[in-house]
């Protein structure tokens, strides 16, 4: 086990800039490069050449665990995660298809039944470079569009089918560190938005009932995707495999599924 220095963490980063939509990869590691609690953990000091990494978030709850590798050996990766020894409770946050049988041993050797643990399958979406400019858009009548701030955090997190005892705080990170966009009427009432996870993809895109069938998702993506490709990452979405609704609107825009990736909760030892 190599515990990473934080002055190499941009050198790990750039071995991931040849593929943006690997949504483990560099647009993940660039979002932490200056966060707090974080470390990065990987199976040797050869990690030039293979990437392989282990990267923890703590919070005050819960850890997030992030693991990838460009070309390493599978089976060193899972004695890394292992030989961390975690004991807090922590979620394996979105690991590729890859990569599932790694998970899947590590909670096997902590003696987990598999059946009864957290678990989220989700379908990763594209949108091609040629597809952002042929978005449409409109104006609406009475309702501007801007960033999100700090106080929306409350009612996003109300609205969010995964609200949790920890996701108000995630919610106000997203806000704070990354771009966000929200429709809203002549009083600053906000109305619907979306805004951009830790893995660069676009995330909690709502719209309230008393707004919908106006286009406004349509608008907010289209203003997303714009901004997220100007900064020269690649429009990415992650939605869940029972979501059939969402999956023929982001379809519907253009978008095309390149990947699934998984999350897994792994409860206090």
């Amino acid at each position: 086990m190599f515990e990473l220095v934080r002055e190499y963490w941009p050198l790990l980063r750039d071995l991931y800039e040849n593929d943006r939509t690997n949504v483990t990869g560099y647009d993940l590691i660039n979002s932490f490069i200056y966060a707090k609690n974080v470390k990065i953990f990987t199976t040797d000091d050869n990690w030039l050449e293979h990437g392989s990494f282990v990267l923890i978030h703590s919070t005050e709850h819960k850890a997030d665990v992030y693991l990838n590798t460009l070309n390493g050996n599978l089976i060193d990766l899972q004695n890394l995660l292992s030989d961390l020894q975690l004991t807090a409770r922590h979620w394996l946050c979105g690991y590729r298809h890859l990569l599932k049988n790694v998970v899947k041993q590590y909670c096997v050797d902590r003696n987990l039944n598999l059946k009864k643990l957290d678990y989220l399958e989700t379908f990763v979406y594209h949108l091609p470079q040629e597809a952002i400019q042929s978005l449409d858009y409109r104006s609406i009548a009475d309702i501007s569009f801007g960033p999100l701030h700090i106080e929306h955090a409350a009612l996003v997190d109300e609205h969010w089918p995964y609200r949790s005892s920890d996701s108000l705080a995630l919610i106000r990170s997203r806000i704070r560190h990354n771009i966000s966009v929200g429709a809203f009427d002549g009083d600053g009432h906000l109305l619907a938005w979306c805004l951009r996870s830790i893995h660069g993809t676009l995330s909690n895109l709502h719209v309230l009932p008393s707004h919908r069938r106006l286009g406004l998702a349509s608008v907010l993506v289209r203003l997303m995707a714009q901004e997220i490709a100007a900064s020269g990452a690649e429009v990415l979405a992650t939605i869940a495999f029972d979501n059939d609704i969402s999956q023929m609107f982001f379809e519907k825009l253009g978008f095309k599924h390149i990947d699934d990736i998984y999350y897994t909760m792994v409860p206090t030892l």
